[in-house]
Formats: C-alpha cells, sequence, structure tokens
C-alpha cells in the first residue's frame, strides 16, 4: 500500500491510498497533474480517498511562449518531484482519540 497528499484545484490537500494490485495497472508516473477516480472513506474522523484508476495528465506548453518551444516547456522540465510543502501534524492514532473504526456508505 502506499500513500499520497495531493493539492485539489481549490488548494486544499486530501490523501490518497493505492493498493498494489491497483498501483500494478495504474502506476505513478512521476510529478505532475493526475486525473484520480476513487472512493471517500474516512477512518477516526479524516477522509482518505482509496484509488481506484489513475492517469498522469498531458503537461500544457506555457503559450506565452509559443514562439520559443523551449522555453514553453521549461516549467515541465523544472517540475520537482516528491517535494513536501505540508506543515501540518500527522493524524492521530486510534489510541490518541478513542473513536472506533467507522466507513460510511
Amino acid at each position: 500500500m502506499f500513500f499520497g497528499t495531493w493539492i485539489d484545484a481549490e488548494g486544499e490537500y486530501f490523501d490518497t491510498a493505492h493498493f498494489s494490485d491497483c498501483l500494478v495497472k495504474y502506476p505513478f508516473q512521476g510529478g505532475g497533474c493526475y486525473l484520480l477516480l476513487g472512493t471517500v472513506e474516512v477512518d477516526f474522523h479524516f477522509p482518505t480517498v482509496t484509488i481506484h484508476k489513475m492517469a498522469k495528465m498531458p503537461f500544457m506548453p506555457d503559450p506565452r511562449y509559443f514562439m520559443d518551444k523551449e522555453k514553453s516547456l521549461e516549467t515541465a522540465r523544472n517540475l520537482h518531484e516528491d517535494i513536501s510543502m505540508t506543515h501540518r501534524k500527522p493524524y492521530p492514532q486510534e489510541h490518541e482519540i478513542g473513536l472506533p473504526r467507522q466507513k460510511l456508505h
């Protein structure tokens, strides 16, 4: 199982869980924007999206530099992976909050 932390279109963070069978069909393909399909589950009052499918979206060249192909793709080349900008505390453990594990239907 693998986990991911993402930023949505509105700048909000959300977490994902990726199981091995799903990753065989839909592996991570480096940094960038992804289309994700999954089920939202809440454990210990914290939502996580269990991913069923995902696909890396193509990187669009910067249209401001349409005359200079190298410059239009500069952002894609400078994209760094695995950079976490989150400063939030880790989710609490079950024994810390004393709540039962529940799956919403």
